[in-house]
């Protein structure tokens, strides 16, 4: 039986090739897709990688100056704990390439607020003024005393130093530097305008004679200073030897209070030191080179520190110097010897501190003049600056025995509770 063959169907080429064509372009279309979506993926990570390296470059260009910015932001900090912000400003502002950074911007703005906020003072700037203080009372006030009752008029103890500038610190006063409060106008010294901290009240100090002479040093009191280290010791005798202390006396003492109470210093300020000569300065007896070098070195480690200089006559002698019968001759050969040998270890000074108070007139003042002195300083407790016969006298309030004793009220209602600091040990 012949069986009937199936005839086949026709090969379709186009859609064989159309199959694998397809194929290719599904392939092709996912490939392009992934490739369209790996490049915008790779060019997101990009910018990033470009975002965090500026912002790296950013960082670093900020705190690449760390170490140096620290220090001058020290440098401000400690002249703004002084109230000195014209000098904190300064410091800030003084390098360009730190101007951007962070902490130089914040304290910028800070200081210059605080800068803002000084009100002028215009009330009446007091002086005070002491000698040298009594380290151990019980041996100035006792039986082996060279001169017991002289040092209960004229000082006072160093427990009673200490006790006034505390109460002055707590009452808001400030000490404030000389030519802060004064400068010279037509060889007269006139008030200029001082611009400090709300309720703060503004005090000169000095201290006289700073010649530690004998037999103070076995009486109580310190044989002189020194300067170790850039830091003022006093000298002290014991029986053991000398030794050197950091209060012994006004300076070393107000030293060491002020760097604990910066606040108590307007623009670093110190006092006045009135030096007499004929006992030596500075515990320095000058009888050699040596003395003489160390007295100097002392000087200009004191000036750092702000300290300034005064003259207050080489001999501090009465009678025909110093005294209502005051001879001219007199007046200037003891002011020749002060700048020969006081003068050429501190320098020149305009500064004159009066021996007793004395207010010298006509030709007697005029040699004063004639030595460059134009501001002449007198005790009034009361008083304030006038000018007479061409020359600034300037009042100052003695701190010693006699004020706190005859003028108790008056120092108790505007300094310190007269009581309160007395030594124990004062007769």
């Amino acid at each position: 039986m012949n069986k009937k063959l199936k005839k086949r169907r026709p090969i379709r080429w186009g859609r064989v090739l159309l199959l694998p064509l397809l194929v290719c372009i599904v392939v092709f279309s996912i490939m392009f897709a992934y490739k369209n979506n790996n490049d915008n993926y790779l060019r997101t990570v990009n910018e990033q990688i470009i975002q965090l390296q500026q912002q790296l470059k950013d960082y670093l260009d900020t705190h690449k100056n760390d170490k140096f910015v620290n220090s001058i932001v020290l440098e401000a900090d400690q002249l703004a704990a002084h109230f000195d912000y014209s000098s904190a400003l300064a410091t800030l502002k003084k390098h360009s390439e730190i101007q951007s950074n962070p902490l130089i911007k914040q304290k910028t703005t800070l200081y210059q607020k605080a800068s803002d906020s000084l009100v002028p003072y215009t009330a009446q700037v007091r002086h005070l003024f002491f000698h040298d203080l009594i380290i151990y009372p019980q041996i100035a006030f006792g039986p082996t005393s060279h001169d017991s009752a002289g040092y209960q008029q004229w000082n006072i103890t160093v427990h009673e130093f200490e006790g006034i500038i505390q109460q002055m610190y707590e009452r808001g006063y400030m000490l404030v530097d000389f030519y802060d409060v004064y400068e010279v106008k037509n060889g007269i010294y006139t008030r200029k305008v001082l611009k400090l901290p709300v309720g703060k009240i503004p005090f000169l100090l000095s201290v006289d004679d700073v010649a530690y002479p004998d037999p103070k040093p076995v009486d109580g009191f310190a044989r002189g200073m020194t300067v170790k280290d850039n830091e003022i010791y006093t000298r002290v005798i014991t029986k053991d030897g000398e030794i050197l202390t950091k209060d012994g006396d006004i300076v070393p003492i107000l030293e060491g209070f002020i760097a604990k109470h910066p606040d108590f210093s307007f623009k670093k300020a110190r006092g006045i030191l009135a030096l007499s000569g004929s006992n030596g300065t500075f515990g320095y007896r000058l009888i050699n080179n040596d003395e003489v070098q160390a007295a100097k070195t002392l000087a200009t480690a004191l000036k750092s520190k702000g300290w300034i200089f005064a003259c207050h006559s080489y001999g501090h002698q009465a009678g025909s110097y110093y005294s209502t019968t005051s001879d001219p001759v007199k007046i200037s050969e003891d002011l020749t010897k002060w700048k020969t040998k006081i003068g050429s270890i501190v320098g020149n000074t305009a500064l004159f501190v009066s021996p007793f108070g004395i207010k010298l007139t006509k030709e007697s003042l005029q040699v004063v003049k004639d030595f460059g002195y134009n501001a002449y300083f007198i005790i009034d407790r009361r008083g304030d600056s006038v000018v007479r016969e061409g020359m600034t006298f300037l009042a100052r309030v003695d701190i010693d025995g006699v004020s706190m004793s005859k003028d108790e009220t008056y120092l108790s209602e505007y300094f310190f509770n007269v009581r309160s600091i007395l030594d124990i040990n004062r007769p």
